[in-house]
């Protein structure tokens, strides 16, 4: 019924579950149909671009694409990137949602899945929870080859529960948005990540609230009330707490200079990032690099 294949070819791909595994500088793909699929990177950073919106790739975060969404693909990191990116066959995720609400007894008579085709919001997820574990399986697994047809089809069936979990928690992440009727709220999440995937994807440069909000199709007024309605905090608080969470991995795993790293993340003052770095971690940025080089791990 299904076929697993780890980088195949061009032709085998949309009929198959598929693992894309590749490593390079620079890379470009333009206009791809693609199948279900699940965008994630070891270290570097991808840029994903679809006719509605603009998706960060990094290690962070991993990105879905609904089947028959068309993207641009450009690697956008001045090192080396490496992306881990699984690839549905039509049928497979139905499949799987099936077996998972379905009674022992209706599997007996009804193997196949009925039902229209799964969609999943197209946004970036934050890197945790059983997915990030199924893709830690399929990146060890690639690591300590031999890896197989076979080992690929036991990892996907992981990680495809995984992702029908995380799109059974989307009706109750909808049901806290702020809005009287469902429709409203549903709507309001669709464009309220959309403009929270512009502020992730655009955290190296300086952004305004309304870039942000014309991104969610949003008034700017609006979108900075119903944003901290949403998540808890404004636009602009969510970009610096990403842009110095980025700072603190980026001094943890290279050796970049830290006015480099400051600047890179989008602060426009060493002064202002040293400040609020130091406040967000309880060290300056020197002293973060210089206190944490004999560990295995960055401290939460």
């Amino acid at each position: 019924m299904f076929r697993f294949c780890i980088n195949p070819t061009a032709l085998d791909l949309p009929r198959s579950c598929a693992l894309l595994h590749g490593v390079a500088r620079s890379y470009r793909v333009a206009g791809y149909r693609t199948t279900l699929a699940l965008k994630s990177v070891i270290r570097g950073a991808a840029c994903y671009t679809t006719p509605r919106a603009r998706h960060l790739v990094t290690e962070d975060a991993f990105l879905i694409l609904n089947r028959g969404q068309q993207y641009d693909l450009e690697f956008v990191d001045s090192r080396l990137t490496e992306t881990l990116c699984p690839f549905f066959q039509p049928g497979f995720l139905e499949h799987v949602a099936h077996s998972l609400r379905s009674s022992a007894e209706r599997q007996l008579d009804q193997i196949e899945a009925d039902g229209p085709a799964l969609e999943f919001p197209e946004r970036l997820y934050p890197m945790r929870g059983a997915v990030a574990r199924a893709l830690g399986g399929l990146r060890r697994g690639l690591a300590t080859p031999p890896a197989s047809d076979s080992w690929l089809e036991d990892q996907l069936y992981a990680l495809a529960a995984a992702l029908i979990g995380i799109r059974e928690q989307v009706p109750r992440e909808i049901d806290r948005f702020p809005g009287r009727r469902p429709a409203t709220r549903a709507e309001l999440f669709r464009r309220l990540h959309r403009g929270r995937d512009f502020l992730l994807s655009h955290y190296d440069r300086r952004v305004t609230i309304a870039e942000a909000a014309q991104a969610a199709c949003l008034s700017p007024f609006h979108f900075h009330r119903m944003f901290k309605e949403a998540f808890g905090t404004t636009p602009l608080q969510f970009l610096q707490e990403h842009r110095l969470a980025i700072a603190r991995r980026l001094l943890w795993t290279t050796d970049q200079p830290v006015t480099v790293i400051c600047l890179g993340v989008g602060f426009q003052s060493i002064g202002t990032f040293s400040w609020l770095f130091r406040r967000r971690f309880g060290l300056s940025p020197r002293q973060f690099r210089g206190r944490c080089s004999s560990r295995s791990t960055p401290q939460d």
